[in-house]
């Protein structure tokens, strides 16, 4: 194959040049009251309405090191009233946790909903408009504006897409989605009451945040597409072991002149498709390889995630006959040296197995475009192929011509749901044999086994 290096996307950031507020990590624990009754809905110097009864606060939890950016975030929301909140204490030891939980604290008196970014993250380009359309279309709901592109809830935006959903469940067992995260205020308050980030080994916000929400039956949606992505910063808390860190579908690379802004309008909340539903598979790679993430929409014991090898799910539902004449077809005419034909196949057949999983019968919204479609695979062929170095590289030298053959094993996995049904469901008592699908994150090594 040769060099695809300029398949890539470029994303355009905007700010706005109006002040913004800096803070530091001081707050009230009991978490600030609110009254809705005074605001002036011509008042843009701090949290505007979106609707009589909504208004959204914002902060940045940005570290020292990168003051310059945090500012230009809060710049580009301050018709929030968007402040900045440093760690206060960026000698102590590396945790999100002591910034965060000073970001959320700085919800303002009168608002509703308060939204925290992390400081390394681009906006798209009709963000704030995204997120007050959100606001309006899930008024108590928590709302995630990113998830990473090799994550389980990656792997669940990448489905989502593929459907042409517009929001998805985040996924019970891992963490929530940090970087972009919009919480309404009781959250906010029982979150800080929940919660201190002095302790003697602070757990990071995402692990806190999913327990603290799980423990009291709330569930966080994920937009999709994402209205930020990464920029790709060294990280400050280890996460660099993991490989670039991007998002699994980015608003900005699906069109280039952005989104319509479709999800607040009366049509859009009543098209007949039902509230976000998590999927019951998950095709999810790591280090190279796939496997199946099943999760409590597939009947697993108690709603746990399990884990199971690709090739095995294959032929626990009947498909690995089929599926082996396809890539028997595909590799036919590939061009790939011979210690990375491997990969080829990983991302061809978790494709197909994505096509397998995604109904013929087009959704409300229509059916996904192929600008969508392409960047979900595309996401899926760079995010699960993160580590080693040398097949990253590889990879991304190749972004295109792997897409297109993810494509190719997409369709073939449609044209099969067409002809044959959706797979079957993995009987119950195969899913209690199955491991916890956890193990795949404490034991990264299992991937390779896989």
């Amino acid at each position: 194959m040769t060099s695809d290096a300029a398949d890539s996307t470029n994303s355009t950031y905007s700010a706005y040049s109006t002040g913004a507020t800096e803070i530091t990590g001081t707050i009230d624990p009991t978490g600030p009251t609110h009254s809705t009754d005074t605001i002036d809905p011509t008042d843009t110097t701090g949290a505007v309405p979106v609707t009589p009864r909504a208004v959204i606060s914002a902060a940045v939890m940005a570290h020292p090191r990168r003051r310059t950016e945090a500012a230009r975030l809060a710049r580009a929301l301050s018709r929030w009233g968007a402040r900045t909140v440093h760690d206060p204490r960026p000698d102590g030891p590396p945790t999100t946790l002591r910034t965060a939980w000073a970001a959320w604290g700085a919800i303002r008196p009168d608002a509703t909903h308060h939204l925290v970014l992390q400081d390394d993250v681009e906006l798209c380009r009709d963000f704030i408009e995204r997120v007050e359309s959100a606001v309006r279309e899930h008024p108590d709901t928590p709302l995630a504006f990113y998830a990473n592109w090799d994550s389980w809830n990656g792997a669940a935006t990448r489905a989502a897409a593929l459907r042409n959903e517009r929001w998805v469940p985040a996924v019970p067992g891992e963490w929530t989605p940090t970087l972009a995260l919009l919480l309404p205020r009781r959250d906010v308050t029982a979150l800080l009451r929940a919660t201190h980030p002095d302790g003697a080994d602070p757990e990071p916000d995402d692990v806190v945040l999913a327990r603290e929400l799980g423990a009291r039956g709330r569930q966080v949606l994920i937009s999709v597409p994402h209205l930020v992505e990464h920029t790709g910063h060294p990280s400050l808390i280890g996460n660099d072991t993991y490989g670039p860190r991007h998002s699994a579908c980015f608003a900005d690379d699906v069109s280039d002149h952005g989104l319509p802004v479709d999800a607040g309008r009366p049509e859009a909340q009543n098209a007949p498709s039902g509230p976000p539903r998590l999927p019951g598979v998950l095709v999810h790679r790591l280090r190279g390889r796939a496997h199946i993430v099943l999760t409590g929409q597939a009947g697993t014991p108690n709603g746990e995630p399990r884990f199971i090898p690709l090739r095995t799910y294959l032929a626990d539902t009947g498909m690995a006959g089929r599926s082996l004449t396809h890539w028997d077809a595909a590799r036919a005419g590939l061009q790939a040296p011979d210690g990375l034909l491997w990969l080829c196949e990983e991302v061809w057949y978790c494709a197909y197995v994505l096509g397998a999983h995604t109904s013929p019968h087009p959704h409300p919204h229509g059916p996904p475009s192929p600008r969508l479609v392409r960047v979900a695979l595309r996401s899926l062929v760079l995010g699960g192929t993160a580590l080693p170095a040398e097949q990253r590289l590889w990879t991304e030298l190749h972004a295109a011509r792997l897409t297109t053959l993810a494509e190719h094993g997409f369709a073939a996995g449609l044209g099969d749901r067409r002809a044959y049904g959706p797979p079957p469901p993995v009987p119950a008592e195969r899913l209690a044999t199955l491991p916890a699908a956890e193990r795949i994150w404490q034991d990264p090594s299992l991937a390779d086994a896989a």
